[in-house]
């Protein structure tokens, strides 16, 4: 049973976080600051070759916040635009399925359902869309914001990711 409170502005805190769980989450924070401050998922990088190995620790980094703002904190439940399944209900469920595609080959979250049919690391800059499949189509719904897609699955940057930074620093920088 998931646990949200995202609509509450108090969070309980567990436990309290020691030494290398501490460090563990500034480096996150410190490293996806980083990366977005290259701006190096703005289209005019499109092409940059960093560009997916930027996604890549962008998603381990967030993945690592998830888990430590659940353990610490409360689950981070951010779920408009998100493509739900029986495995996918939230946010932080979409990182831990990206973040697993990309680091687990064989995971399986590389495929359009089940199947032989690959999505790997596709992305729209604006609103459009770049695969249509067996009633399955890899879209982007919005012209401001830029959507990384792994599998059947999808983020936003400026919808998912950017947000759940923010929920992320709220509810663990006050335990640093």
């Amino acid at each position: 049973m998931l646990e949200c409170a995202h609509s509450l502005q108090i969070y309980v805190f567990k436990m309290e976080i020691d030494f290398f769980n501490k460090s563990e989450i500034e480096s996150s924070f410190n490293r996806i600051d980083a990366i977005l401050g290259t701006n190096i998922f703005d289209i005019e990088n499109k092409k940059n070759p960093l560009l997916k190995s930027a996604f890549i620790e962008l998603l381990i980094c967030l993945r690592i916040l998830m888990y430590k703002t659940e353990k610490y904190a409360s689950r981070i439940c951010l779920d408009e635009d998100i493509v739900k399944s029986d495995e996918i209900k939230d946010v932080t469920d979409v990182i831990k399925y990206v973040r697993d595609a990309l680091c687990h080959l064989d995971a399986g979250n590389h495929y359009l359902e089940k199947g032989d049919i690959k999505a790997i690391f596709n992305i729209i800059y604006g609103r459009g869309s770049i695969l249509t499949l067996f009633g399955y189509a890899q879209e982007s719904n919005y012209p401001d914001d830029t959507c990384f897609f792994y599998g059947s699955q999808k983020i936003y940057l400026k919808r998912h990711i950017l947000p759940v930074i923010e929920e992320a620093k709220s509810k663990l920088l006050p335990l640093l």
